[in-house]
């Protein structure tokens, strides 16, 4: 060493060199299995959960605190209990009902890796190659194809009955089908910079359709997704909706799939026993703040007053729960996280909708179609599937569950609770349990009928249960616990990235910047992923990262060509941000050119970056 290093100097190379190799050491001992870094995962629904089986996979030592009684989060069933007689389950509650879109890869991959007996998880998966609409108009239901079609007359008779029953024109046809092409030929830059900006209404040009169009383009993203298209981005709906539009063309036995049983049967027990033969321990508790020590995290305090420590900490609660754990010391440390702190009220609260479901006990099965059913004219934004036809494996509904009386089961989704309901004449958000169930009962019945008559009789109905996540609030009315993510415009810049800039501190829930962009189980396991590969890189394992699938790159090969130049397009300073289209004399002054972004939501954008 030279001599004209100061005794300090050298003290301080010598506990660098002592650090460096502590480390070496570690790495070398973790990858012989004989240390394990620790992780403390808060909050155990599908992002947590997903967060903990690839951990586990790599090695990790892992334990979940989750603040309920049982684990899943939203996705976990809700047993009526007391109903169950005889030996029977209690009937089978759902916080809303569970589909598989084509496009969900993340998640079905990991449910391919849960094993449940001699099968996977992802064998419980069932296809549902049907869609119908109910109009409650006196109209027979509207079926829809959900496989590849075999002719094109087969497809064009298909969307010809559709629109007729919707009462459209050409002219919405013209202007829908220009605005899809438009966007599937968007690049990803184009689509962050130019419809992040803007709701889905103004993309599309709503104020442009006919009534009966404006109809149908305001109640899809509300069945789908519970996103007002007048208030959700461009961008946003814009993915998922070009998702779904291509699944309606690809294989019918993957473009929509549902559980072969309850939620919590079929899927969350069979992933908590295997998440614990791998090591994974569960504890309850649920996270009141977050301790900061020397810009790290020294701990997860919980309600009860103990301390959850670890190498690592995954926070995996909703977006709501975050929010009330950013602190003055984590802000310090996070830009990020200070500017979700900082998200006034107001603002917050436009970043988050109800979504939440009924279902209907029968004395009879009504199977209605082998799919989901979408009811365009309901004020709240019904669907609904007819459970028992995709559990029939599993043996007959009144030998299972209840008190053997009931052998239908129709699981409802509710996705816009703000509207005045047909028949009690107030908002749901508004009414008591029993109102909304009759509001729902009331409207299926005048909607579900064939060209023989009505589907179903009052005398159908024995009972309902409505999502244990709405409270009956004092004064009337309902409170919402688990409200859903949205995306109003703009809200990617201010959604933070899996990795925070915090060491050990990883976040994963649907609120996390993801390609899947959406609230839903497939964006909660991306979040997860990419939370873990985090991990991975801050403790330079070998172990191999998650898998990631873009979204875009799950989009029709045949735009993929137009997309690249459509990059270059947008690169270039003489377009003018402008795309193909705008360039083609007349094209935008007959259809309507795509707005910019308030000036509002483009200075937020840019603070954010």
């Amino acid at each position: 060493m030279d001599a004209t290093h100061s005794a300090a100097d050298r003290e301080l190379i010598a506990l660098v060199c002592a650090v460096a190799a502590l480390q070496q050491a570690q790495r070398l001992l973790w990858a012989a299995g004989m240390t394990k870094t620790s992780i403390a995962i808060i909050g155990g629904g599908v992002a947590g959960l997903s967060a903990a089986h690839e951990l586990a996979e790599r090695g990790f030592e892992v334990t979940v605190y989750e603040a309920r009684r049982a684990v899943g989060g939203k996705a976990k069933s809700q047993p009526v209990v007391g109903s169950g007689t005889g030996g029977r389950r209690d009937l089978p509650g759902e916080h809303g009902f569970r589909f598989f879109p084509a496009f969900y890869r993340h998640v079905v991959d990991t449910m391919a890796r849960i094993p449940d007996g001699d099968v996977t998880v992802a064998d419980h998966l069932r296809p549902a190659p049907e869609a119908a609409l109910g109009l409650p108009d006196g109209q027979p239901l509207v079926r829809f194809l959900r496989r590849r079609p075999r002719r094109p007359s087969e497809l064009a008779a298909t969307f010809a009955a559709g629109f007729q029953g919707l009462g459209v024109t050409a002219a919405d046809l013209v202007r829908f089908g220009e605005r899809v092409l438009r966007y599937y030929t968007s690049c990803p830059e184009r689509r962050l910079a130019q419809y992040e900006g803007i709701s889905w209404w103004d993309y599309l040009g709503g104020d442009r359709y006919s009534p009966a169009f404006q109809r149908y383009l305001a109640a899809v993203p509300r069945v789908m997704v519970a996103m007002d298209p007048r208030h959700g981005s461009a961008r946003t709906i814009g993915d998922i909706s070009m998702q779904l539009l291509a699944d309606q063309a690809g294989d019918g036995r993957q473009a929509d799939r549902l559980l072969a049983g309850p939620t919590t049967e079929t899927w969350i027990d069979p992933w908590r026993r295997h998440l614990e033969a791998l090591g994974v321990r569960f504890k309850r508790g649920a996270a009141r703040a977050i301790r900061v020590r020397r810009k790290t995290i020294a701990a997860f305090e919980l309600e009860d007053g103990t301390l959850a420590r670890a190498d690592h900490y995954v926070c995996a609660v909703p977006i709501e729960a975050v929010r009330a754990l950013i602190g003055p010391e984590l802000a310090a440390l996070d830009p990020a996280l200070a500017r979700l702190q900082a998200m006034p009220a107001p603002t917050f609260a436009r970043m988050t909708a109800w979504m939440n479901g009924l279902q209907l006990y029968l004395r009879r099965d009504v199977p209605v179609v082998r799919g989901h059913m979408f009811y365009p004219e309901s004020p709240w934004a019904l669907t609904s599937v007819s459970q028992p036809q995709f559990w029939r494996e599993r043996g007959a509904l009144e030998a299972r569950y209840g008190d053997g009386r009931v052998r239908g089961l129709i699981s409802v989704d509710i996705s816009d609770f703000g509207m005045a309901g047909t028949f009690v004449g107030k908002a749901a958000r508004d009414c008591t349990p029993a109102e909304i169930a009759r509001e729902v009962w009331q409207h299926l019945r005048a909607a579900l009928r064939t060209a023989d008559g009505p589907l179903l009789d009052d005398d159908d109905l024995i009972g309902w249960h409505l999502d244990d996540e709405l409270e009956a609030r004092a004064g009337g009315g309902l409170i919402n616990r688990a409200p859903l993510l949205v995306h109003p415009p703009g809200s990617w810049a201010v959604r933070p990235e899996a990795a925070t800039a915090i060491p050990n501190l990883v976040l994963a829930g649907d609120f996390v910047r993801t390609s899947t962009d959406i609230a839903s189980m497939e964006g909660a396991n991306e979040a997860a992923r990419r939370a873990v590969n985090a991990i991975l890189d801050r403790v330079d394992s070998g172990a191999a990262r998650c898998g990631l699938w873009p979204m875009q790159a799950r989009e029709p090969a045949i735009y993929a060509a137009a997309r690249r130049i459509d990059a270059q397009v947008f690169a270039n300073r003489w377009a003018r941000g402008r795309h193909a289209f705008d360039l083609i004399p007349g094209l935008a002054a007959s259809l309507g050119a795509v707005p910019s972004a308030p000036a509002a939501v483009v200075e937020g954008m840019r603070d954010a970056a």
